[in-house]
């Protein structure tokens, strides 16, 4: 369905916007994250289980609402980033993204020509509302936001070339993967992971473009937002539930007087 894209707008206006993540494809999360007024909501098709259907089914639930829902693909294959923009997506989010040319693949993908090599079959499309939107097709690459991911060290040795492409709307750092990929796997508090940030952070603000990542160890979400992140995403309703069952079962053992079974329940970087 055909809206005019809320997130991009509040980005492009230097507004801060705060999201959660969704890892389970169940639209009643969806409406739910909506409802309780996020600025966007991440489906996460890299590592949830969600498919193009679940996507639509989420966009759906959270139509009811001013909320966003962007998904995070499980790559840039052009194909399925067509079939997403098709649905009617307001927001995709690439991950592992390590070069200028990947990046305006990405964005070639999705916008209609000349711009794009994007397929033109608007009229019959969800995007806009099944030909009901007839200025779908001016509007369309416009609206879209796009959003990138740095998230390696090739990617932040690369990272002024990938910001600086025309149609990359925002520069997600990834912490988690990038402490991996430099060989602090899981320590996004190190100081080398720290100093590969604030070089991927600089290139973007080079390119003029708003930045956009996760809360990670020794960095809350609002610390973030000061030193001038854009977006944010924390939490999802896994880890949320995660942690209530942990502590449901916990206090049940002690009430039977048994000891309580050894859980980790500490978070990832990013509360998932």
């Amino acid at each position: 369905m055909f809206r005019p894209n809320r997130l991009k707008a509040r980005v492009l206006a230097g507004e801060k916007s705060i999201g959660t993540w969704l890892q389970s494809a169940c639209p009643t999360f969806a409406e739910m994250a909506a409802v309780a007024g996020f600025d966007f909501i991440i489906m996460d098709e890299e590592h949830g289980a969600g498919e193009l259907q679940h996507a639509v089914d989420m966009m759906r639930a959270a139509a009811c609402t001013d909320t966003t829902m962007v998904i995070r693909v499980p790559s840039d294959n052009p194909v399925y980033l067509r079939r997403l923009v098709e649905a009617g997506c307001d927001a995709l989010l690439v991950p592992m993204v390590e070069s200028a040319a990947q990046a305006r693949a990405i964005v070639e993908a999705v916008r209609f020509p000349p711009r794009g090599k994007r397929g033109n079959a608007w009229d019959a499309a969800r995007a806009s509302s099944f030909g009901l939107y007839p200025r779908y097709y001016e509007e369309a690459d416009d609206n879209l936001l796009i959003v990138v991911q740095i998230e390696t060290g090739m990617g932040v040795e690369n990272a002024r070339e990938i910001a600086g492409v025309e149609g990359v709307d925002v520069i997600f750092i990834g912490p988690t993967d990038l402490s991996g990929s430099i060989g602090f796997p899981n320590q996004t508090g190190a100081p080398e992971v720290d100093r590969q940030i604030r070089r991927a952070m600089a290139a973007a603000r080079e390119a003029g473009k708003p930045l956009a990542t996760v809360p990670r160890v020794g960095r809350s979400s609002l610390e973030l937002f000061d030193e001038g992140f854009s977006m944010i995403a924390s939490g999802s309703e896994l880890y949320f539930y995660r942690l209530g069952i942990v502590q449901m079962m916990k206090e049940w053992r002690e009430y039977q007087g048994k000891e309580p079974v050894p859980v980790e329940t500490r978070a990832s970087s990013y509360g998932r």
